[in-house]
């Protein structure tokens, strides 16, 4: 009975995690640029594919507040996330509004929040995007 129960123990172990789709789920603030301006984002499964994840603009804010003029505000900014593991998303694009290019992406839940990437090439900028509360 003891030695069923080790081994069911260690094939557990050995099982792949499931991937935890909506753990980044809900809406994430961006960091802000140079201006102090940043976005607001809604994180959740593509409509298109609920098993990947995408993100949304909601909202545009400036040290003044809401930015409502702001063009892009429902706009896709990430696409297509793939989970990876518990906490990490990859293989998917994000849009840079600020030069209005597409790089391949990658998502990571960090102490600090969601770490998001994009690059091209060997050639990478990243973000720690915080929780809006």
């Amino acid at each position: 009975m003891r030695i069923r129960f080790i081994a069911a123990a260690a094939l557990a172990a050995l099982a792949p995690l499931p991937a935890l789709a909506g753990a980044a789920d809900g809406m994430w603030r961006t960091e802000a640029n140079d201006e102090g301006s940043y976005l607001e984002v809604e994180v959740g499964a593509c409509a298109e594919d609920a098993a990947r994840t995408c993100g949304v603009i909601r909202r545009a804010m400036t040290t003044d507040g809401a930015r409502p003029d702001y063009p892009h505000v429902g706009r896709l900014i990430i696409r297509d996330m793939v989970p990876e593991g518990e906490r990490a998303w990859d293989d998917g694009e994000i849009w840079a509004p600020d030069d209005d290019k597409t790089y391949d992406s990658s998502m990571e839940l960090v102490a600090e929040g969601l770490r998001v990437e994009g690059c091209v090439l060997v050639f990478c900028r990243s973000q720690v995007w915080t929780p809006v509360k």
